[in-house]
Parts: structure tokens; sequence; C-alpha cells
């Protein structure tokens, strides 16, 4: 496999799929609909619980350079969790105090799984 396809396939492309994809949904449903507040409740806990989890799947698929990829993990992650908690709870229909700390606790959770899964690929790998 060419050096330049193992660098492009990482966390940088994963995160980026996902926001296209929060993107997309937002443009299908027309939000900011109250109809869609509760999907975008849940994305509070499906960044953290889904996302970040299988962004540390690139440890276990081939042809993936993994020189940087703890590192390149990290970053991709933290902005990349910004980005799609942001596009998404700014679809959320009525803004307030409560949305703006769900964003914070999909962040802290996201940071809290980042660290668990470092250090379960340090042990393993």
């Amino acid at each position: 496999m060419p050096r330049i396809v193992q660098l492009l396939i990482g966390p940088e492309l994963l995160w980026l799929f996902y926001y296209l994809l929060i993107v997309l949904t937002i443009k299908v449903s027309g939000s900011p609909i109250k109809s869609m507040d509760n999907f975008w409740e849940k994305l509070i806990y499906v960044v953290p619980f889904i996302a970040v989890p299988l962004t540390f799947g690139l440890y276990w698929t081939p042809g993936v350079e993994r020189s940087w990829l703890l590192l390149r993990i990290w970053v991709a992650a933290l902005a990349g969790a910004h980005f799609v908690l942001e596009k998404g709870l700014g679809a959320y229909s009525e803004q307030g105090p409560g949305i703006g700390m769900g964003y914070l606790v999909g962040l802290m959770l996201a940071l809290v799984f980042l660290v668990i899964g470092s250090i379960v690929v340090l042990i393993k790998f």
C-alpha cells in the first residue's frame, strides 16, 4: 500500500465522516425542528460512547500507519468531538443552558473515553 494512502486512512478521515453525517442529517431533517430534539440530545452520549471507541479501532485496522496514531487520535477526537457536538446540538430547536451543559458533558465524556482508550492501546500494543 502506498505511504500516502496509509497516512490518509486515519482518525481525521473518520471524524470528517462523522461531521458530514451530522451535516447531512441536519440538511435532510430540516432541523431545527421540535421532533428531532430527542435525537440531538442522544448525540451527547453517542459521540463519547460510540464514536471515540470506534476511533481506537484504527489500531486493529490493517494498513494504518501506527507511528503517530495515538497523538493523531487525540487531536482528531478532541477537535472532531467539538465540531460534531457543536453542529449537532446547534440544531436543537430551543437553545438554552441545558443544551450548552450537554455539550460540556459530551466533551468531558469524550475526554474520559480517550484516556481509557489510550490506556488499553498502550497495554495492548
